[in-house]
Order: structure tokens, then sequence, then C-alpha cells
């Protein structure tokens, strides 16, 4: 059975944008991510390079990142809330970010202090972006929030929380951080965090050290050989459907 991720409107005589309305992850994967080859060759098929025999399996010997669906299933992942105005960067005059925009509305504010770890690229400036919508998952549903997940690319990075989003899920600031290295316009409509649903379920922690075990799962590692590439794909891989 399907479940429904909703968003809500949080003003709702606000002008549909299609541009800037949340959306499914899988569409909106980057330009460079599109153009990769899926052989190291820059050719979309290549025997010439693989080697059955490497640690990695035959799978690791010439594909690229473009065949790893791990990697994919990540990037594809839930929805993506969007930038909803162009929003320029600048540094000033006392070396710090700076940002603006020409919507008169309070898309973005700044925090008085940073008390969490950011990466070393980023300048210690806490900003938040502002939700305009509500959303709503399922009972026992929490959202992860998350800066979109292999996206280094990106001119900032937004730390991760999760949310019980059945119960709460209100418009609020999510916090980010511009990059040092960035001066420029950041546009409207890129992606600024991932929200991705998890289902709240009890877990227990368990270390088999059982022989049974351990030839269960290296049987398994050793049939990647029977395919010279995608074996993943064709043994393991199950579609996500958002």
């Amino acid at each position: 059975m399907s479940q429904t991720f909703k968003f809500i409107p949080s003003n709702p005589d606000s002008p549909k944008d299609s541009e800037t309305t949340p959306t499914k992850s899988v569409s909106v994967l980057p330009e460079w991510y599109k153009d990769l080859a899926g052989y190291k060759d820059g050719t979309s098929h290549s025997l010439e390079y693989l080697n059955p025999v490497n640690d990695r399996g035959s799978d690791g010997s010439d594909v690229s990142t473009k065949l790893c669906l791990p990697f994919f299933d990540a990037m594809a992942s839930g929805y993506m809330y969007l930038l909803e105005n162009d929003v320029l960067v600048d540094i000033n005059e006392n070396g710090k970010p700076s940002i603006s925009w020409d919507q008169d509305s309070n898309l973005m504010d700044i925090r008085p202090s940073v008390d969490m770890a950011i990466p070393e690229d980023c300048h210690p400036i806490q900003f938040g972006v502002k939700m305009n919508y509500y959303w709503e998952t399922p009972k026992n549903y929490s959202t992860l929030i998350t800066h979109p997940l292999n996206r280094p690319d990106l001119p900032f990075y937004v730390p991760s929380g999760i949310v019980d989003s059945d119960i709460w899920a209100l418009p609020v600031f999510i916090p980010f951080f511009i990059k040092k290295s960035f001066i420029g316009k950041i546009k409207k409509g890129t992606p600024v965090f991932q929200m991705i649903p998890i289902k709240r379920e009890a877990w227990n922690l368990e270390v088999d050290y059982s022989k049974e075990s351990f030839l269960k799962h290296k049987i398994r590692e050793e049939k990647r050989r029977t395919h010279i590439t995608a074996h993943y794909k064709k043994t393991t891989w199950q579609r996500k459907e958002y």
C-alpha cells in the first residue's frame, strides 16, 4: 500500500509557482550526475578494462558512479524543498557573508550564534531559510530533513534533523551555512534540503558470529562475479517510489 507525503501552503493566498513547489527528489537530479558516462572511458559500455577477479568484484572494475544504484537511491529518495527566490551572496567589509533577495517576504533570517559543528569550508554564521509549507506524514512516520544527499557541489551546507511529522510539522526556519568560496547567485528553484519519510519502529542490535551466517553472506558476496557488470541491479535492487 502506498503512503502519502502531503505539503500544505502556509499562506493559501500565495500564487502557485511550479518552479518552487516541493517536488520529488528524482525530478531535480543535478546535470553533472545526468551527464556521467557509465564507464570510465566515457562510453556507455566497455569491456576493455574489466577485471572480473579484482577485489571489488567485476562491478567495481570499470563502472562509474552513474551505475552505483545505492548512490542514485540516496539522491532520489523522498522530496526536495526548492529555493523560492534568487538569493544573492556577497562578502561585507568585515569578511562575513551577507545575503539579499528581491522578494518582499521573510525568506531568510540570521542566527546570533553558532553552537554546532560545521564544515571548515563554511562561514561560521548560521542563516535560516523559511519553509512556506506545513507537511504531513502518515501515522508512525517521521521526516529526515537533511542537506541534499551527494550534493557537495551546492554552495551551502544544511545540517540534519528528524521531525515527528505525523504529529508536528510546522513551517520553521531550516539552518544553513554558506561556503567560504562562494560569492554570487543561488538561483530560484535550487534544491535546498531533502525530506525523507522514515517509519518509527523498534530495533534491536545483534552481532552474529555464527559460521552459518558468515557462509551465507560469503556465498552472496562471491556471486557478484557471475555478472560482468550491474550484478546489484540485476539481482538485488528494488525500485523506490515517491
